[in-house]
């Protein structure tokens, strides 16, 4: 057993002090591609969009934990750091049948139990695409609103934009999980509320789109498309914790939102409250000007995109807005690319705008994808992208099944094909096909759910493996270097590790990541070292620095 914990660490160690640089030409499928000294140290989480299952695997490919459900996604999942899974899943439905349609949310325990579930699939709502956990718990939701063709019309919609079926409007709801499956709607905020039509001055809403650019033209839609019920198309939702502010992505806007949170239900729906004092109006917008009249074609910078959200605190971009650009109708073709956006934020919270300028910056602060020498993908639909602690960047390209990580030199140090068809793994060697998915995430080894909960090294996903070069890696100790003049009486450690040896001699604990976390000068004979400020997981006894070490490293595991 002590083996199969350990078969993957050793490699996170190599990456460490060796930085050897693997790539295995003959590999299609799982970890094709990885550079040992430059790739970001974690497992990543992904859900394939035909897969009723959701994996997180290391670097190598080898899987860390499934959760298995009965039903598809819906489309995203979440790792929580106490190891929780919080996953959307895809309900049937007859009135709803966009791309993303989900319905229901669930949450599973580490071990796969399911802990929580919640259900919004009618003939009038359903939940789509995204979901976001906010730290006190609660779970804000997209969800569709029907609205029908006749209430439409009374807003300020053309009657000819309107199909009979009615028009699906985005709106968002907050939801808080209670015991037995039970939950409480506390906040809630719906597109429909704040909207404003140029057309007909003697229906609601009327003025000028450029004079209200923290509304949404009701008559807008996709330049490329006839009117369809499916009107914004929301694709993500993140909640900054600090701000209380959420994003909102529109595909079919081809823009981003922020919305202050901290008003109430009422306020949501009104023009004022809240931090802001504007109620739910958008406080600042992003992406395709033209929406409210600022702006033409030309000046549109988002392209179908996906995955809009903030870079967290304590990475190098913090604060800014990172997402996939598919570049759906792009000028001059689809070419998918990554961008970050430095938003107008003020200090108080506000955003600054121009008068009759549409909100900055005119243009991303950093494009990846479309630049000579830049790696070349090219996704339509889904995808994601992340920075890394590391600094490191991790992109999705959901519609291939493909992920590919760059260093801070824009380099590729690991590339992971999904080795899925459908259900069905993949056999080595053999080319991937419906393997999407919609995004993946990658968490660092000290995230606190891989701390409070066992972690068992398994097999890789495909068929017939090669990861030859991930678990048997050149080792950090030279071949040649003699045996360690102690040993180590109890490898499954609790609160102590029981140690004997043959000679008087200074040894360290370090972890995987190669922080030393006791410095132990050892006597001749048997003794006790205690271990219980240590937290779960795999450390090694070493004699000093690894770059100079006079025998080879012991590893044990700390348990509970």
């Amino acid at each position: 057993m002590i083996m199969e914990l350990l078969k993957c660490y050793y490699s996170v160690i190599v990456m460490l002090f060796v930085g050897t640089c693997c790539l295995q030409g003959q590999n299609t499928i799982g970890t094709i591609q990885i550079d040992n000294a430059r790739v970001a140290e974690g497992y990543t989480l992904f859900a394939p969009v035909s897969s009723t299952s959701t994996f997180l695997v290391d670097n190598c490919g080898n899987l860390i934990n499934r959760w298995d459900s009965d039903k598809l996604p819906g489309l995203s999942v979440y790792l929580q750091e106490n190891g929780n899974l919080i996953r959307t899943r895809r309900e049937d439905n007859n009135t709803f049948f966009a791309g993303g349609v989900g319905g229901g949310i669930e949450i599973f325990d580490w071990d796969g139990n399911l802990l929580w579930e919640y259900v919004l699939s009618n003939e009038q709502n359903i939940l789509h695409h995204d979901v976001a956990p906010m730290d006190n718990g609660n779970i804000l939701a997209i969800a569709y609103d029907l609205v029908t063709k006749e209430d439409a019309i009374a807003l300020g919609r053309q009657a000819d934009y309107i199909p009979e079926r009615g028009m699906w409007v985005d709106k968002i709801i907050e939801i808080q999980p209670l015991p037995n499956n039970g939950f409480a709607i506390v906040w809630e905020w719906n597109s429909f509320d704040h909207v404003v039509q140029d057309q007909d001055p003697n229906l609601p809403n009327f003025g000028r789109l450029d004079q209200n650019p923290e509304k949404l033209n009701i008559n807008y839609f996709r330049p490329t498309a006839s009117p369809e019920s499916d009107w914004m198309h929301s694709n993500a939702i993140d909640y900054n914790e600090e701000l209380d502010q959420i994003l909102l992505n529109s595909r079919n806007f081809n823009e981003f939102f922020v919305i202050d949170h901290s008003t109430t239900t009422i306020e949501a729906m009104g023009s004022t409250g809240g931090q802001s004092g504007r109620g739910g109006d958008f406080l600042y917008r992003w992406g395709n000007p033209q929406t409210y009249g600022l702006g033409t074609e030309i000046d549109r910078k988002l392209f179908a995109q996906h995955d809009a959200h903030w870079i967290a605190p304590g990475k190098k971009d913090s604060g800014k807005v990172f997402v996939f650009n598919n570049g759906l109708n792009r000028p001059g073709g689809t070419i998918s690319t990554v961008d970050i956006i430095e938003t107008s934020i003020q200090d108080d919270g506000s955003y600054l705008k121009e008068e009759g300028r549409p909100f900055g910056p005119e243009n991303p602060n950093f494009v990846y994808g479309d630049n000579p020498g830049d790696e070349f993908f090219v996704s339509p639909r889904i995808s994601s992208v992340q920075q890394l602690p590391n600094d490191n960047i991790l992109i999705g390209s959901g519609s291939e099944g493909i992920l590919i990580e760059l260093d801070d030199a824009l380099d590729v140090v690991w590339r992971y094909v999904i080795p899925l068809s459908i259900e069905a793994p993949l056999p080595q060697g053999s080319d991937p096909f419906a393997n999407s998915m919609f995004r993946a995430y990658k968490y660092a080894l000290d995230f606190p759910a891989f701390v409070n909960n066992q972690i068992v090294v398994g097999d890789p996903i495909e068929q017939n493996p090669n990861t030859g070069f991930c678990e048997n890696p050149v080792s950090i100790f030279p071949v040649s270097l003699p045996p360690a003049p102690l040993e180590v009486v109890n490898t499954l450690v609790q609160d102590q590790i029981s140690i004997r040896s043959e000679a008087e001699i200074d040894i360290s604990i370090v972890d995987v990541v190669g922080h030393v976390h006791h410095s132990v000068h050892i006597q001749v004979g048997l003794q006790d070292i205690d271990m219980g400020n240590l937290t779960n997981g795999i450390y090694y006894i070493q004699n000093g620095s690894p770059k100079n070490p006079n025998f080879a490293a012991i590893p044990f595991v700390k348990i509970n």
